[in-house]
């Protein structure tokens, strides 16, 4: 009796763990979903790359970002808690060069698509390595619930919010 129930509860919590969608394994249920995907995981995808540039493709011209801070965690020397997209440019450029390795993963993602104007959000978790001295090297997973309102524009789906909780 004892080894089904460990056998039924171990299947259940791989069940439920696999139900966790990320931003990577989400299926799309229409085109405008399927674009919104492209446009998040310009973020990733440019934190792998190192390349600022390619974050700034998913944020409206006009996008502002609301407690950016926590977002930092330990590695934040800036005391703002909101910026724009040109604040954004400059703290990328010093995260970049003030770690050795970033990578990034969006968890337990959600959207919701109204028309012109999408809701998306999930848990970012961000392993930011930093190298000391000799030998010295440390790791810091940052993890913030994030949530993002989307806007379609004439250039395709933007960022118009992103807000860490």
């Amino acid at each position: 009796m004892t080894c089904r129930f460990f056998a039924f509860s171990l299947g259940f919590a791989l069940l439920a763990g696999g139900c966790a969608a990320t931003l990577e394994n989400y299926r799309a249920k229409s085109p405008d979903e399927a674009q919104i995907l492209v446009t998040l995981m310009r973020i990733p995808n440019g934190i792998s790359a190192r390349s600022v540039d390619t974050i700034l493709l998913a944020y409206a011209d006009d996008a502002y970002v609301g407690n950016f801070n926590k977002y930092l965690g330990g590695i934040g020397r800036s005391n703002k808690t909101t910026l724009r997209k040109p604040d954004l440019r400059m703290v990328y450029g010093t995260l970049f060069k003030e770690t050795k390795d970033t990578s990034m993963d969006v968890k337990e993602f959600q959207l919701s698509v109204s028309g012109d104007r999408a809701v998306a959000e999930g848990y970012l978790e961000t392993l930011v390595k930093t190298e000391g001295g000799r030998q010295d090297r440390r790791e810091e997973v940052i993890r913030n619930h994030v949530l993002w309102r989307l806007q379609r524009t004439p250039f395709g789906w933007r960022i118009k919010e992103e807000i860490y909780q």
